[in-house]
């Protein structure tokens, strides 16, 4: 099965978007590098989770712990 490639040069917003990746998890994650390559696609999703971050009802330690516990249970990296 052929990979997909990366951006090979990310605009200001990819370049953003990497930047809170990384600060986020340690590396950009596989699926914003996938995202990439259609910026609507990442602007989008990226929106849902920064409103699903900062209005979310759950408290962060919480949701940090189910991140980890559905990560764990699909076998993902992160």
């Amino acid at each position: 099965m052929p990979r997909i490639s990366e951006v090979e040069r990310p605009g200001l917003a990819v370049r953003a978007f990497y930047q809170i990746g990384k600060a986020m998890f340690g590396q950009v994650p596989t699926p914003e590098r996938i995202m990439a390559h259609r910026i609507p696609l990442m602007l989008g999703l990226g929106g849902l989770y920064t409103a699903l971050e900062w209005f979310g009802r759950i408290d962060a330690p919480l949701r940090a712990l189910l991140n980890v516990h559905v990560a764990a249970l699909y076998g993902s990296a992160y």
